[in-house]
């Protein structure tokens, strides 16, 4: 199970649990042993696992992240990183980390055109640059989430990044990943940014039983579109790194955002139903009315009654030919 917040710890030296007068402490790494990580890029995405079928005992876990080579990092070619992360339970647990690939994808850029801002996504009517949205693409990183599915024959991994897609607009950049034996390789990919001058970013996606894929992401642009919440996909046998099925719209937005500091979601998330492993369930962020959002529930708690002017909309709906 991944965790989406922020920086993701893959192993915990101290890992505390505390219920009543009872507490169980394991130590994971002896601080003396560990090593630091050369990583060019930021921020990895650990994997989670949709489908009844688990990986193999005792098979490393896929960590995966992107570099760029028109970033900072000093990446000479666009990449995915692949790294596996082995984890032995016993008497005395052992953890490693391994970077085991780089596969070259196809070009792209992650530092989107708007100067050291993070706020890059502009909103109808919103002239101050500081209120526009983040971009959510300035650390090369995957977003949530990095779906694993075993399909027997071979392991497949899927995720996405924003990037910049178009000049000046953003897209979602979508990779399918395939691990037979203990190889991996770049089954297909693709950017989803139809030439409409609207930016799609944000995105989460994950696939079926059937190995249909389906992308859902956030939608704005400075002219008539306000921020909103659109999917769309493909089929298991349709041409390799195309979403083949067409754009849908989950909700349109009616407002904006107004505060300054631009942060947007920090990610959605596409997820396969178990009870049918068809029937895939996306959460996301849009505006119904212009206004701040409220900040996080802490003391002082907002009065009762108080609304965000954002709003989160959870959607279903399944591709043809999964029953």
């Amino acid at each position: 199970m991944s965790n989406p917040d922020y920086e993701i710890a893959l192993i915990q030296k101290i890992f505390r649990y505390s219920k009543g007068e009872t507490r169980v402490e394991i130590i994971f790494l002896d601080p003396a042993e560990t090593v630091p990580l050369s990583l060019i890029g930021d921020g990895l995405l650990p994997p989670d696992i949709d489908g009844t079928r688990r990986p193999s005992d005792g098979k490393p876990a896929p960590i995966v992240g992107t570099q760029d080579d028109d970033a900072s990092y000093g990446a000479t070619f666009d990449a995915l990183n692949i790294f596996d992360l082995t984890v032995k339970w016993r008497s005395s647990p052992f953890a490693s980390l391994a970077l085991v690939a780089q596969l070259p994808v196809a070009s792209y850029d992650s530092i989107f055109p708007c100067g050291p801002s993070r706020g890059c996504i502009p909103q109808p009517g919103v002239t101050n640059p500081d209120q526009w949205l983040d971009i959510l693409s300035y650390r090369q990183r995957p977003t949530h989430r990095l779906a694993y599915r075993n399909f027997g024959k071979y392991e497949n991994l899927v995720t996405n990044q924003s990037v910049e897609a178009l000049p000046g607009v953003a897209g979602v950049r979508w990779y399918e990943l395939r691990r037979l034996g203990g190889t991996y390789s770049v089954y297909q990919q693709g950017t989803f940014a139809p030439p409409d001058c609207v930016h799609r970013w944000m995105g989460s996606v994950a696939q079926d039983r059937k190995g249909n894929i389906s992308l859902g992401y956030s939608v704005a642009n400075e002219v008539d579109v306000y921020p909103g919440i659109r999917y769309t996909g493909r089929l298991a046998g349709d041409p390799l790194g195309q979403m083949t099925l067409g754009e849908g719209i989950i909700i349109n937005g009616t407002g904006v955002q107004t505060t300054t500091n631009s942060r947007w979601g920090d990610y959605t998330s596409m997820n396969v139903d178990p009870t049918d492993d068809c029937t895939f369930w996306y959460i996301n962020e849009y505006y119904e009315v212009s206004g701040l959002p409220l900040p996080l529930p802490q003391p002082p708690l907002p009065p009762p009654g108080t609304t965000a002017p954002w709003q989160t909309r959870i959607a279903s709906f399944k591709l043809p030919g999964c029953n």
